[in-house]
């Protein structure tokens, strides 16, 4: 039987790629147009997480592909996965203990025993904080972010303030909301919107916001990058 997880390195910022060396029958999914090489042969897979009108909805709002690769290893092999955009990888490990809150856009790649679900929201919230997606199950997630990725351990004696365009996946079960300073600050100061950020748990940062990195964006470009 095939291991949730697997050997993978992930090369240095910046630029970043993944390393992943599979045994016989082992798999794992990635966004497609990332393979860059492969020393064995695999059986290639590819579906569609647009299964409802609900899940179309929900993925061309939130920026991710509605098709992805599944590479199956028919020996033992080694494969090399970079994103399209100027962006880098890291590495999450999820367990039946651990879920992460991640945007659409981030998901990268993921080993086999790992579900994705769009988180329910009414249109407010989506309007506010965009769609959110949670990982959960057992096995490796592979997220990309902008510009070099901090993780940090939270206490949860304090509060932390982060700017919305910096915050890529935290766990599931922290207490985070979105807070206002006043228009004044926020117009004089020419930073976003806060989230406040309470509990007991991790969460991973971008130095650099996707839009600074990336020539393409809006709801037209990720509604034609579908099928890409």
């Amino acid at each position: 039987m095939a291991s949730i997880y697997m050997k993978t390195t992930i090369t240095c910022h910046p630029y970043s790629h993944l390393k992943v060396e599979l045994n016989e029958l082992e798999s794992i999914i990635v966004e497609r147009g990332a393979l860059i090489f492969s020393d064995g042969d695999y059986k290639l897979i590819t579906k569609s997480e647009a299964k409802t009108f609900n899940n179309w909805i929900g993925i061309a709002f939130g920026g991710k592909s509605i098709i992805y690769n599944q590479y199956n290893a028919k020996e033992k092999m080694e494969m090399l996965f970079s994103p399209n955009q100027n962006a880098e990888i890291f590495e999450v490990e999820i367990s039946n203990q651990k879920s992460v809150i991640i945007s659409p856009d981030a998901h990268f790649a993921r080993t086999n025993k790992i579900e994705l679900k769009i988180i329910k929201q009414n249109w407010r919230a989506v309007a506010h904080d965009g769609l959110k997606m949670k990982a959960s199950g057992e096995g490796q997630l592979f997220l990309i972010g902008y510009g070099e990725i901090i993780n940090k351990k939270l206490s949860p004696e304090k509060e932390y303030l982060i700017d919305e365009d910096y915050l890529v996946a935290y766990d599931s079960h922290l207490n985070i909301k979105r807070v206002s300073r006043g228009l004044k600050e926020l117009v004089s100061s020419g930073e976003g919107f806060l989230y406040s950020i309470k509990g007991d748990g991790e969460i991973w940062l971008q130095t650099r916001d996707k839009d600074e990195m990336s020539s393409s964006g809006g709801i037209i470009n990720r509604i034609l990058s579908f099928f890409y």
